[in-house]
């Protein structure tokens, strides 16, 4: 049995509610990131550190000029690199985002790439991503898949260490790559968004789902669904631990894929060590495939 609700991880609840919920699309805020990491971080292959070199990533597809932001290693030596996609919320744009959230800074052996959206239908315009299958000509899943080809080309990424992480609306837009390119990344990261009626026959991927606790309460049912959602589309056992401070593991049935979920004391901003749960993830996340592959042969 799926043991959920907003208790969970919960210390003092507001109002008696832990999932407190708000706007999911709003820009992302400030965030109060670690400056240090722990060294267990360098479980699974990842290794120490190095100075990253900055560069924009320019492309036109279908006559629209798209543009990423990419963080690397300056010497990278002769390991494979992690790669990782992570797309910013609604209104907001990739550089802003890119300093308030600094997953390069606390992952500098890795590529970090911060895509930019493209206006969507909101009055006012605002810049973000596509939502569903056909919208938008699916520009943003074309990006996506020429970004991917361009890097692989240009840094020696492991395939066994390609992740994505998407705030708010680009929550949205990763519930969809989870949908539509479930085969392109290994793990995947939703942080401050909803997604109550996903549903997918895509195979089931490690998946980490953060929201905070103080947004608006009007959304604590539709949080619930969200992961109900995901639990069953990883084909969740009914065991079940904490997870480090401030989540739960949900363990898979033969065939599916670990899950965490939890909730943070903020609102609709980047958590606070946010860095740090999707660093330790997405190293489970291939240190479990690696051990299956292993188990394979």
């Amino acid at each position: 049995m799926l043991l959920l609700p907003f208790q969970l991880g919960c210390r003092s609840p507001a109002n008696g509610l832990c999932a407190a919920l708000k706007s999911h699309d709003e820009p992302a805020g400030q965030s109060r990131l670690p400056g240090i990491f722990l060294a267990a971080l360098l479980v699974a292959g990842f290794s120490a550190p190095a100075f990253a070199d900055r560069q924009i990533i320019k492309m036109t597809i279908d006559d629209v000029k798209r543009s990423a932001l990419v963080f690397s290693p300056s010497n990278p030596g002769d390991a494979k690199l992690p790669l990782v996609f992570v797309f910013h919320g609604r209104g907001d744009d990739n550089g802003k985002f890119a300093r308030a959230v600094r997953l390069h800074k606390d992952w500098k052996n890795a590529v970090v790439v911060y895509p930019r959206g493209l206006t969507i239908d909101t009055k006012p315009p605002m810049r973000g991503w596509q939502s569903r299958v056909g919208q938008y000509a699916d520009r943003d899943l074309k990006f996506t898949d020429r970004l991917l080809q361009r890097l692989t080309t240009m840094f020696a990424v492991d395939p066994q260490k390609t992740y994505v992480a998407g705030f708010s609306n680009g929550g949205h837009f990763t519930f969809l790559l989870l949908k539509e390119r479930a085969d392109s990344f290994v793990a995947y990261a939703v942080i401050g968004a909803l997604h109550p009626d996903f549903q997918s026959d895509t195979a089931p991927k490690p998946f980490i789902y953060l929201f905070g606790r103080q947004e608006g309460t009007q959304y604590q049912d539709q949080w619930v669904k969200t992961v109900k959602a995901l639990a069953r589309h990883n084909q969740a056992s009914g065991e079940q631990s904490e997870y480090e401070d401030c989540c739960t593991l949900l363990y898979p049935k033969p065939g599916g894929a670990i899950m965490v979920y939890g909730l943070y004391n903020a609102g609709h901003i980047w958590p606070n060590r946010g860095n740090e749960r999707l660093l330790r993830f997405f190293g489970q996340a291939s240190s479990d495939l690696l051990t299956a592959d292993s188990g394979k042969k």
